[in-house]
């Protein structure tokens, strides 16, 4: 455990690489690390919840504790495209649709702007104060435009409707960025040090729709949540799986602090950095199938060759391409954090 070794946490490192500058050593980020990982390397049960963050995070070089507020437009997959039972995965029926026409449009039950339950972020915020150091809270703002709005229709039928009628796949996009608005007022007016949000907008090749309709009809919604939480004076960290460089300048001009995670199979990070790392920090790009699948020994060579590559300029920190799955082996884990800690300070 790495606060054994003389670690303490502290805020201000992330802050500084989320500003693009060099903190006193390369900080960790993870969106989220999964129970069984964390009970493997706590070597007893890791508790759920905040309870858990407080237990895990500052024990393995983490500088901040990380809440999830509700989820506010329902997955379409909780009500009738199930497809998981014990511990099998779930997904979304692509050929189904919540939503097919302007009726039932009107119909759906939207939740209503405003009612993110924040219970986790306080509890964050509160629990940070007690760990040794100067521990921060990050926090996530759930709604996801595009996602959501693909989801609602079925992707099949969603691909149809951009044609078909764009405007009712507009309609559907701006009742849930709404609610997406609203919440990420909410959660900014907490004493939280940044927030997240993700939409899942392209594919390992490129974008799962042409960059022109991303911002004819998302990336608007995108640039508000941005400027809600950056106005607030809170920094801001988007996910996207895959190869969103189309629209990078899109989020550089909104305002956008970090990109995260940075697929290695998608996007060539030391490039994005060359080109991009004056105006946006990246994180993460270590491979979810490399800690899965791989060796302690090749984690800890691509990791060096990560904080080799691009820790000297700042405005990096270092993770996983996605987030530390249950799948993922312990020990290739720990090596990644280890040789975070061994190679990533000056």
């Amino acid at each position: 455990m790495l606060d054994k070794l003389g670690f303490v946490p502290d805020i201000d490192r992330l802050l500084a690489a989320l500003d693009g500058k060099k903190p006193d050593r390369v900080p960790n980020f993870e969106i989220y690390v999964a129970q069984n990982i964390r009970t493997a390397l706590l070597g007893y049960q890791c508790p759920d919840g905040i309870a858990g963050e407080v237990e895990f995070k500052p024990k393995f070089y983490y500088d901040y504790l990380y809440a999830l507020t509700s989820h506010q437009v329902p997955p379409v997959y909780s009500r009738k495209d199930l497809k998981a039972g014990g511990n099998d995965r779930a997904w979304a029926d692509v050929h189904s649709a919540m939503i097919t026409d302007w009726d039932s449009f009107r119909s759906y039950e939207y939740p209503a702007p405003g009612s993110l339950d924040l219970s986790q972020v306080r509890a964050a915020v509160s629990a940070a104060k007690t760990i040794p150091g100067k521990a921060g809270v990050g926090a996530l703002m759930p709604v996801a435009p595009f996602t959501e709005t693909y989801l609602l229709f079925g992707f099949e039928e969603f691909c149809l409707k951009l044609h078909d009628d764009p405007e009712l796949v507009k309609a559907v996009a701006d009742r849930i960025g709404s609610v997406g608005e609203e919440g990420m007022r909410q959660l900014c007016r907490e004493r939280v040090d940044f927030v997240v949000f993700g939409d899942d907008m392209a594919y390992t090749e490129g974008m799962m729709i042409s960059p022109e309709l991303m911002r004819k009809i998302f990336l608007p919604w995108h640039r508000r949540f941005i400027q809600v939480a950056r106005t607030a004076g809170k920094r801001v960290v988007f996910h996207s799986d895959g190869n969103v460089e189309p629209v990078i300048p899109d989020f550089i001009e909104a305002g956008l602090n970090a990109l995260h995670p940075i697929e290695p199979k998608a996007m060539d990070i030391v490039s994005l950095k060359k080109t991009y790392g004056k105006q946006l920090a990246f994180f993460g790009n270590i491979d979810v199938d490399l800690l899965s699948r791989g060796t302690p020994d090749q984690v800890a060579a691509q990791a060096r060759k990560l904080l080799v590559s691009l820790a000297p300029c700042g405005g990096y920190a270092l993770g996983s391409s996605n987030a530390v799955a249950d799948y993922v082996n312990p020990e290739n884990y720990k090596t990644m954090l280890m040789t975070s800690w061994e190679h990533g300070g000056w």
